[in-house]
């Protein structure tokens, strides 16, 4: 599977760049080494370039096809409503049964509102926790990700001002718009949360987190920490809300508050709903989403029947196969991320692979264990990028931070395909001579 040409690759950006600021609409996937990508079409676990090169698929979309590239049920659902029609304008039967979905498979759903992306439901949770509570700040977690909408943008992955020992903001994408509205935590301290919501609790209307901080390098809640996190809203009057983009449905049916047993007031949800099809929503107490009633809730594409029948479809797949769809995933993961570690220590590389059933996150260089964001800021940026770099020479589309998605549609052969090309990797990433950062 080795790759032999990225000409036609360069030559796509090279138009691209003429129209496009940087050649991409996403600025994470300019990045990619030896360049940035074109792609034709995917099926399965693989997907294929404007070159006729075939990979392996770890970056599924950056998370949402969970079950693969062109899930069958799915796309014959969609097939299917095309032949009815795409946008309405108004309300159809599909609406309602995925939020009764939702609400059966999601501990913490008991209504449901229909966004498109996942930092737009991001902003209409917070916009309900506001007024639910009559309160304006919201307290967010160092290097957690909820999307690219200022505020929330302040302190995110791979920000330095998370080592910082104060929870204050940092400068986001447009500092003026980070305001004294957003207070930083770091994450798994419980000392630190109940310390910050003891000065500000009664100005405090959210408090949102990542249940598995998965951006900011795939951590687990030390036990406890959440059902704390849980308490310390409940006394202090504020909304516990999970940022479920990456979680919801890939961690278990009901994502990670199924997982942890911990239920928050808002859950948010994207990427592995639609199975690839732009869809999100906010799920929670119905007391608090009743809130939309009063403030509305808008969207042209709120609800779009395409977007909703995939999503309909895909929660059936996950529904009635996860006696064994979930298990599945776990063992592959499990498989895949040993052989990482296995491969690493064979060849003397300082790696990790921290896995979350269906996701792994390579840490190269950071404390053993990684439990924090510090730990994670400790590791060392470089030597993943050369890894992804050799990786997508052998055939293995994998993201340059480390961060994989595994997917229902991958199998035993390509774990053994992809470990063989980790293999060669790390053996041409150890003779490089790497910096400490990015």
């Amino acid at each position: 599977m080795n790759v032999k040409t990225f000409a036609g690759s360069e030559k796509y950006m090279r138009r691209a760049h003429q129209v496009i600021p940087k050649g991409v609409n996403s600025s994470r996937r300019a990045v990619l080494r030896p360049t940035p990508l074109a792609f034709t079409s995917a099926l399965g676990s693989r997907i294929t370039d404007v070159d006729g090169n075939e990979y392996v698929d770890y970056v599924a979309g950056y998370g949402p096809m969970l079950l693969g590239h062109q899930p069958p049920r799915v796309i014959e659902a969609v097939r299917t409503q095309l032949t009815a029609g795409v946008l309405y304008g108004g309300q159809h039967q599909a609406e309602a049964e995925l939020a009764e979905r939702i609400v059966r498979m999601v501990p913490g759903a008991q209504m449901v509102l229909l966004n498109v992306t996942g930092s737009e439901a991001v902003q209409a949770a917070l916009r309900m926790a506001r007024a639910a509570t009559g309160r304006r700040k919201t307290v967010k977690f160092k290097g957690h990700y909820h999307g690219w909408i200022d505020p929330v943008t302040a302190n995110g992955p791979g920000s330095p001002a998370g080592t910082g020992p104060a929870p204050r903001p940092a400068i986001a994408a447009d500092h003026h718009l980070v305001g004294p509205e957003i207070l930083i935590c770091p994450w798994n301290d419980p000392e630190a949360l109940a310390d910050l919501l003891g000065r500000h609790g009664a100005d405090v209307a959210a408090v949102i987190m990542e249940p598995v901080a998965v951006n900011g390098g795939n951590l687990w809640a030390d036990e406890g920490y959440l059902a704390t996190a849980r308490r310390l809203c409940d006394q202090h009057g504020c909304l516990l809300v999970f940022d479920e983009v990456v979680t919801g449905f890939r961690l278990a049916p009901g994502g990670a508050q199924q997982r942890t047993g911990v239920t928050p007031d808002l859950t948010v949800l994207a990427k592995a709903l639609g199975a690839g099809f732009p869809i999100s929503a906010v799920a929670g107490r119905a007391e608090v989403m009743r809130i939309a009633e009063e403030i509305g809730h808008a969207g042209t594409y709120n609800g779009n029947a395409t977007s909703v029948v995939a999503a309909n479809a895909a929660l059936d797949v996950l529904e009635s196969d996860q006696d064994s769809l979930y298990p599945r995933l776990e063992r592959l993961t499990n498989e895949l991320a040993d052989g990482i570690e296995r491969l690493a220590a064979r060849h003397g590389a300082p790696l990790q692979a921290l896995r979350a059933r269906a996701l792994i996150r390579l840490h190269w260089g950071a404390p053993t264990p990684v439990r924090t964001y510090a730990d994670t800021l400790a590791g060392r940026t470089e030597p993943l990028r050369h890894l992804s770099e050799h990786l997508i020479r052998s055939g293995v589309h994998a993201r340059d931070t480390g961060l994989w998605y595994v997917s229902a549609a991958h199998t035993d052969d390509d774990v053994d395909r992809t470990l063989a090309a980790v293999d060669q990797a790390l053996a041409a990433v150890s003779r490089q001579p790497v910096g400490n950062t990015g």
